[in-house]
């Protein structure tokens, strides 16, 4: 059955945001990866793992870029979305780093 050119028109936009998800998961993981060597140095420093005033910076950060207005886009980043997805990454991080303490 051949496409409609709509409908290839949305599968190649699809195609783009497979992509797109690609890169944030790799970059997610890599993230990840530097939690791992940031709790090595803490405890290296005798540092407690958690820094909760880290935790409020990186989340400012993410609410920040949610601010800078696209360039005339329609829908720009919402504070709520990026304070919640930042807190959702932090929160699986810590837990990763805690679950690692463990074993």
């Amino acid at each position: 059955m051949r496409m409609s050119s709509e409908e290839n028109k949305l599968e190649e936009i699809r195609k783009k945001i497979d992509e797109i998800d690609a890169v944030i998961a790799d970059l997610l993981l890599k993230r990840v990866q530097y939690a791992k060597q940031a709790k090595k140095e803490k405890v290296r420093m005798n540092k407690p793992v958690r820094d909760r005033q880290r935790e409020k910076e990186v989340i400012e950060k993410w609410c920040a870029r949610a601010r800078r207005k696209g360039s005339g886009e329609k829908w720009n980043l919402s504070e709520e979305m990026m304070k919640k997805i930042a807190t959702l990454v932090i929160e699986y991080t810590l837990k990763k780093e805690i679950e690692e303490g463990n074993e």
